[in-house]
């Protein structure tokens, strides 16, 4: 019985006609490379590859997994960035999105320490609906219980492609501050599979900033213009698409090589999550693992958990900047 008022509820809300669809949501943003905005892309300033890994409610049998690689690379000379990136959103077997996206990044100097860097994204979206996979309202029999095979539902196709653009910028001073802001889905493209003019990808609005503290190094001691091994970091973000609105607030420090934190995230309708990051960084290879503490009875596999690899390889040329992190 759970199995299926799990599946006939994914069939409303993937199915329905004026449905808004929604990006899918990491805890480790801050993580990620360039997830949050297309203008972080290049921010570590070095060759970056990333591999990312959450699964929701992991106890049930219908969970929700989302994958993502990235690559990204700063040029120092042309004082630009490229990214690229592939994500997987898998809801249950039934609704899978994949997202390939193209990313430029281009740094613009305002003063010796201070930054502004803007950036372009171009996705393109090839999502598949298992809608056979599903049972809807109409095949369930009320007087007998009992679900049979015949439905009016009517699907144009199970899979769907589209383009999409994005942009962002961020305005910086090295290894102190960040503040930035995004827009995706400008276009809103439509994304259904039932009337696909009244299903649009909502356009979603990112708002973050970032501060790290040095626990060892003043800026400017020694001429130093990069962070020591030891420092202490406070992130936060804002975003809004269609109805879902969530604010986020994570701190933590930095230890070499072990690196610990803490976040709250707020949907703004009254329910709080708490997020628990450990992870460590040796040679360039950085390890995260994130843990949601569990929002209701633990057997119900109310929680998730994420794991992050990023591995940064160090150029030669170095334009220091802030790596955001958690």
């Amino acid at each position: 019985m759970r199995k299926f008022i799990l599946r006939t509820f994914i069939g409303i809300v993937v199915g329905c006609a004026c449905a808004q669809a929604q990006d899918y949501n990491l805890n480790s943003h801050n993580l990620v490379p360039f997830s949050m905005n297309p203008a972080q892309a290049g921010n570590a300033n070095a060759i970056r590859l990333g591999l990312d890994f959450r699964q929701q409610w992991p106890m049930l049998d219908n969970n929700y997994t989302t994958v993502r690689l990235s690559y990204d690379q700063n040029f120092y000379k042309k004082m630009c960035s490229l990214g690229v990136a592939y994500s997987l959103d898998d809801q249950s077997g039934v609704y899978r999105s994949n997202e390939f996206s193209l990313v430029y990044a281009h740094n613009f100097d305002v003063t010796e320490l201070s930054h502004i860097r803007l950036g372009l994204q171009g996705t393109y979206y090839l999502n598949y609906f298992g809608y056979d996979k599903l049972e809807y309202g109409d095949q369930y029999d009320s007087s007998n219980g009992r679900v049979d095979n015949s439905t009016i539902e009517d699907f144009e196709t199970n899979t769907r492609g589209l383009f999409d653009f994005s942009v962002g910028a961020v305005y910086y001073v090295e290894n102190t501050f960040s503040l930035g802001a995004a827009v995706y889905h400008i276009a809103e493209p439509e994304n259904g599979f039932v009337r696909k003019s009244e299903n649009k990808l909502a356009r979603k609005y990112v708002f973050h900033a970032n501060y790290m503290h040095d626990l060892q190094y003043t800026n400017g001691l020694w001429g130093r213009r990069d962070l020591s091994d030891n420092y202490f970091f406070v992130n936060a973000n804002y975003q809004q698409q269609a109805d879902f609105k969530k604010a986020y607030l994570g701190l933590g420090v930095f230890l070499t090589p072990v690196i610990l934190g803490v976040a709250e995230k707020y949907n703004l309708d009254g329910v709080f999550v708490t997020s628990l990051m450990a992870g460590c960084s040796v040679k360039g290879l950085q390890v995260y693992y994130i843990f949601d503490l569990p929002t209701y009875e633990r057997e119900n596999g109310a929680w998730s958990h994420e794991i992050s690899l990023v591995y940064v390889i160090k150029q030669k040329e170095r334009f220091p900047c802030p790596m955001v992190l958690w």
